[in-house]
């Protein structure tokens, strides 16, 4: 018999089998026992969590003959061509091949015959965010009231491109990733069964890899079991996934705080010779400084934030969060990742001189308060003007962007006026396929800029795009015109272009789903004010500069 894959041995046949979910399995159960079936269901959740296989299960379970207490029999004739994916009544569809309107309109052509074999005809449209905008409006009637032997079941790991329409006609159930325990529950009992020596850490490695998916820690384990024949260890997974161990990890900041980066850059380049990913070395780097910031909170002990400092960790994580932004768009990973150490090593450096002028000044104060007498103040004598504190250089940032942040309201407001779904499928593609329709040097770092964010909304002449980085925010606001530039030579639409974090986007989306939904009229606003200001603005900029280049000159 042909080797089958580990995933798909071990895919969950019955209710009984499926790993977490527990709440969604038990309404299901429910549904099935108490005849409260409903005509269509919307599955939302990360990959390998298990929507398609608990849509088969569903499936499976209400055509069973004999099922019990919302449990297949796994013996009638239905249960075994279910099992063989050999039932016609079971029809799965997956929206990334088939997301065009034809595609719908055979099934809207097919939905009333009656079921073959089964009870019911069931449909399993897998990745439905895909579906085209007019797959969505055809799919709407027919989701809406089928015949009473169809039921539909759809699954989407994209929720918000699945329009509020084909959402409100469906029961939604929402999955949660899989939970590290549960995982290594799992793991083992599959190494049981099948006979694979595997340490304790390798499973805790793999756990930690699959981020929550069940399906990418057991296909992880098959690609172990080939690699090792049967005997997994933690060096082996680190072979593989091209992460580095702990004492890697402590290496790196020791030989930093040791000033020796003839060592720190030899290790630098045996992870480059052995094919390790330098952005999976990022994260372990940031994991590996919170466990000790998190140690020194709860007991005060962390040898390196005791040599460090705790503000410098935080300064390097943030550095850290940044770089790997840029590294995952580079083929020459290493050249970041040095410069990331050198600056690692410049925020060390700098800190230690700084702790030590400060420790030193403080000792001075303290002597100069043992030894100084009373003083009296005399009443006509001029108080010494105090000189003014630096302000912040993320306050001047806050207030040379302040014009910018109210043309993103306006904008905001109105683009969210006219936002349609087509507009926004294209600035997405867009976005998506640019990289092979590039000409020169400053278009490819546009490309590299927009690749870090995301395209939320859009109209016929706006996009609305966010970032997770300030410092990302920032560098999209002083690059306005060229994105819009990059739009129009590209695209030919001229638009108007908004940028926000996606903290805010959040906030403010939820404001205008509600206006939209309560058909609110969403009045236009007038940019041409704010746009004279930042034009302004930037001349005076631009004019203090050049008063600037004549005082160098004289």
């Amino acid at each position: 018999m042909a080797y089958q894959a580990l995933y798909r041995k071990y895919r969950p046949k019955t209710f009984n089998d499926v790993c977490g979910q527990e709440v969604i399995v038990t309404t299901l159960k429910n549904s099935i026992n108490y005849d409260k079936l409903s005509h269509a269901y919307l599955f939302i959740g990360p990959r390998g969590t298990g929507k398609t296989s608990i849509a088969k299960i569903f499936a499976k379970t209400i055509n069973c003959e004999t099922h019990k207490d919302g449990i297949s029999c796994e013996n009638c004739e239905i249960c075994k061509m279910s099992n063989n994916n050999e039932n016609v009544d079971i029809i799965e569809l997956d929206a990334a091949s088939n997301n065009g309107v034809d595609q719908v309109r055979e099934i809207k052509n097919r939905i009333n015959l009656m079921p073959t074999f089964s009870k019911y005809k069931v449909y399993i449209i897998d990745e439905v965010h895909m579906l085209t905008t007019e797959a969505f409006n055809a799919l709407l009637k027919t989701l809406e009231e089928p015949p009473k032997h169809v039921i539909f079941i759809l699954a989407t790991t994209d929720v918000q491109k699945v329009p509020l329409t084909i959402i409100s006609r469906c029961q939604c159930f929402e999955f949660k990733s899989i939970s590290v325990s549960l995982m290594t529950e799992r793991i083992k009992d599959i190494c049981k069964k099948e006979k694979i020596k595997i340490e304790e850490d390798a499973v805790k490695q793999i756990c930690d890899d699959s981020n929550g998916c069940m399906r990418d820690a057991i296909v992880l384990l098959d690609q172990l079991n080939s690699y090792t024949n049967g005997d997994v260890t933690l060096d082996s997974i680190f072979n593989i996934n091209g992460r580095i161990d702990l004492n890697d990890i402590k290496s790196i900041f020791n030989y930093i705080k040791d000033d020796d980066l003839n060592k720190l850059f030899d290790l630098s380049n045996s992870f480059d010779n052995q094919g390790k990913n330098f952005v999976l070395i990022c994260e372990d780097m940031i994991k590996y400084l919170k466990q000790n910031l998190i140690d020194y909170q709860l007991k005060s002990e962390s040898e390196l934030i005791d040599s460090v400092g705790k503000d410098n960790i935080t300064k390097i994580i943030f550095e850290i969060t940044d770089y790997i932004g840029y590294m995952r768009n580079l083929k020459d990973k290493k050249i970041y990742f040095d410069l990331l150490l050198i600056k690692i090593y410049d925020i060390l450096n700098n800190t230690n001189v700084r702790d030590i002028e400060v420790k030193s000044l403080k000792k001075e104060e303290k002597t100069k308060e043992i030894e100084k007498p009373e003083i009296k103040v005399e009443p006509n004598k001029e108080k010494v003007k105090e000189q003014p504190k630096e302000e912040p250089k993320e306050e001047e940032n806050d207030s040379k962007y302040d014009l910018i942040k109210e043309l993103m309201d306006i904008r905001l407001n109105n683009i969210l006026a006219h936002a349609d779904r087509k507009s926004f499928d294209n600035y997405v593609m867009f976005v998506k396929n640019l990289e092979s329709n590039l000409d020169n040097l400053e278009e490819r770092q546009i490309y590299n800029l927009l690749i870090d964010c995301n395209v939320v909304a859009g109209s016929s002449n706006g996009i609305i795009i966010t970032t997770n980085n300030k410092n990302i925010l920032e560098e999209l606001y002083e690059n306005m015109d060229n994105i819009e530039k990059l739009f129009l030579d590209k695209l030919d639409i001229e638009i108007k272009s908004c940028f926000l974090m996606d903290n805010i986007w959040k906030e403010t989306s939820e404001v205008y789903r509600k206006k939209i939904r309560n058909k609110e009229k969403i009045e236009i606003l007038d940019e041409k004010e704010i746009l004279n200001k930042i034009k302004n603005n930037k001349q005076e900029e631009k004019s203090e500069f050049e008063d600037l280049l004549e005082i160098g000159e004289m």
